[in-house]
C-alpha cells in the first residue's frame, strides 16, 4: 500500500514537472491556463470599436459635472465661464494673487466691502451658492440652524450675531478660504467671485432681520402705496 501511494506520488510530480516546468525556466510555447489570466480578459483596447453602443464607440464620455477621481483645483488663474458664473474677472476663479480682491486683506489687515457690483443677479447667484455650500450648517437664513446642528455639531456661527455683522467682509473671505475651527477650508471648492457673492448675501440676511419699510426705495415705496389694496379671501 505504502508503495503504491510513494508511486503515485513520484509520477503525479514528474507530471506535474513535465506541463509546469521548473521555476525560472522560459518556454517559447505559451502557458497552460486553468483560469484565464487578467491581463488577457475580456476587454476593448483604447479606440476599440464596439457595436454595443449606437456611435460604435467602446470608449463612453464621463458623465456630465463630474471630475476625475482625485482632481484639485489647479491654484492658477482660470475661467469660470464653462461653470455658468458671470461674475468671472482676471484674475480668474481661482488664483494665488495678493490683491484685495483675491485675499480678503489690504496689507496685513482685512479689508471691508464687496469688490463687486451688488446687485440682484449677484444676491442670486451668492443665494444659490450660500443654498449649495452653506445652509447645511448655517440654515436657510443663517441663523446657525442647519441639519448638522440637530446632529450633534457644536460651533456654527449665527450670521445675525453682533461679532458677525462688524465683522470685516475680508475676514470672512478669508474663513471661507481657509476655514476657521470646526469648518473646513472652501477656497479650492468655491471660486473667488463665489465667495464674494455668498458674502454679498450674508449682508442682504443680516440687512432684512429688523427691516423696516424705510429701508425700502423710495421710488418702491411709491409704487406699493399706489397699488390696489389686496380683498381678502374667505
Amino acid at each position: 500500500m505504502l508503495r503504491a501511494f510513494f508511486l503515485i506520488f513520484i509520477l503525479a510530480v514528474i507530471a506535474i514537472v513535465a506541463l509546469a516546468g521548473f521555476r525560472g525556466i522560459h518556454s517559447p510555447k505559451p502557458p497552460i491556463e486553468i483560469f484565464v489570466d487578467m491581463v488577457r480578459n475580456p476587454r476593448y483596447d483604447p479606440q476599440h470599436e464596439s457595436d454595443f453602443y449606437s456611435d460604435m464607440r467602446a470608449a463612453r464620455p464621463p458623465v456630465p459635472g463630474t471630475v476625475p477621481l482625485g482632481y484639485t483645483v489647479p491654484h492658477e488663474f482660470l475661467s469660470t465661464g464653462a461653470n455658468n458664473n458671470k461674475f468671472d474677472q482676471e484674475p480668474g476663479a481661482f488664483s494665488d494673487a495678493t490683491d484685495y480682491y483675491n485675499t480678503g486683506r489690504m496689507g496685513a489687515v482685512y479689508g471691508d466691502g464687496i469688490p463687486l457690483k451688488v446687485d440682484r443677479e449677484l444676491l442670486d447667484r451668492g443665494r444659490e451658492r450660500f443654498n449649495i455650500n452653506c445652509a447645511v450648517c448655517h440654515g436657510p437664513v443663517g441663523l446657525g440652524d442647519g441639519i448638522t446642528s440637530q446632529m450633534g455639531m457644536v460651533g456654527i456661527v449665527n450670521f445675525h450675531d453682533a461679532r458677525i455683522r462688524t465683522m470685516p467682509d475680508g475676514q470672512i473671505f478669508n474663513r471661507i478660504t481657509y476655514g476657521y475651527n470646526t469648518m473646513g477650508p472652501y477656497g479650492s471648492n468655491i471660486s473667488v467671485e463665489d465667495r464674494w457673492a455668498i458674502i454679498s448675501y450674508i449682508r442682504a440676511l443680516e440687512r432684512s432681520d429688523g427691516a423696516t419699510i424705510n429701508d425700502v426705495p423710495a421710488n418702491e415705496r411709491a409704487q406699493l402705496d399706489q397699488a390696489p389694496p389686496q380683498q381678502a379671501t374667505q
